[in-house]
């Protein structure tokens, strides 16, 4: 049963990342990859939150926390967009773009937790 609820997070996760990355390109013109990082900000963010909320159980957690946000956030994805910003020479952009994940994520987990 446990690995069906982190298949069914896992799948809606990604469902909706998908949405938010052909929102983020339809509106946004820019080549900065911004949808990474507002699904990996809010990914931390509900991951502190949810980790830390001790109401839910933990077939509930395993499938919002490990299944959905699993899903949802996008380590892998983000470790290409840094190796392509590195092999184009494109240095402000990798070390603004690394700032913002790395720090940024720590921080909104952290928030998260404290609610």
């Amino acid at each position: 049963m446990n690995i069906l609820l982190v298949a069914l997070g896992g799948g809606i996760g990604a469902v909706l990342r998908a949405l938010i990355s052909a929102t983020t390109s339809r509106y946004m013109n820019t080549s900065f990859p911004i949808a990474t990082l507002v699904v990996n900000l809010i990914g931390s963010f509900c991951i502190g939150y949810f980790n830390h909320f001790t109401l839910l159980s933990p077939e509930l957690k395993l499938l919002i926390i490990t299944g959905l946000l699993g899903g949802f956030t996008t380590f892998s994805t983000l470790t290409l967009e840094l190796f392509q910003m590195l092999h184009s020479k494109m240095w402000g952009r990798f070390i603004g773009d690394s700032t913002c994940q790395y720090i940024g994520c720590f921080v909104l987990c952290f928030i998260g937790m404290q609610l």
